[in-house]
């Protein structure tokens, strides 16, 4: 796996903002868990691409992402594998 700036620099090319970006960086390079919420747009494509990355990568995470649609925000929780 790369470093955390390197797994942050590919997700934000992605679609990924910042915070998103650096927190999942952290999540798959060390296998923390974590959880957040945000306003920061997600897609379905944007989480197609980064399942695929997880699997090419071999990160030992699970990410799970819940749009909360009357709030206009996303319910982040990664999860070790």
């Amino acid at each position: 796996m790369a470093t955390k700036e390197q797994v942050s620099n590919e997700l934000v090319k992605m679609g990924f903002s910042d915070s998103d970006s650096e927190a999942l960086a952290d999540c798959m390079v060390t296998g923390n868990s974590l959880s957040w919420v945000n306003s920061d747009p997600v897609t379905d494509e944007m989480l197609e691409l980064l399942n695929k990355f997880i699997e090419v990568n071999n990160a030992e995470v699970q990410v799970n992402v819940e749009e909360l649609a009357t709030r206009g925000k996303y319910v982040w929780k990664v999860r070790k594998k």
